[in-house]
């Protein structure tokens, strides 16, 4: 686990990782809304994780995700129904309907 130290905003929290995944993840914070002083602010990521606000999916199970959506647009009738009402592009399934 990384080191921490006490910061009068909160926890810093140092782990060891490859070089450019610091950038990285100030990219993918940034490209979520999350910037401090105009970059990417990897903490919030990190915040969002420990909160259960944001989801990791291994790589390996989009590939399932993406065949039985493959699937469920070839059946008559759609397996699930999506809501597509929310204005952040984002997609919820009902409670009501079938979940897989």
């Amino acid at each position: 686990m990384g080191r921490k130290q006490r910061s009068p905003s909160g926890i810093v929290f140092r782990a060891r990782v490859a070089r450019q995944t610091p950038e990285k993840l100030e990219k993918l914070a940034a490209s979520m809304g999350h910037l401090y002083g105009g970059k990417g602010k990897p903490g919030a990521l990190l915040d969002m994780l420990a909160s259960g606000d944001l989801v990791l999916v291994p790589k390996t199970a989009t590939d399932l995700i993406k065949s039985v959506a493959q699937f469920l647009e070839k059946t008559e009738q759609p397996a699930v129904k999506l809501d597509r009402k929310r204005g952040d592009g984002t997609q919820t399934i009902p409670a009501e309907s079938q979940q897989i």
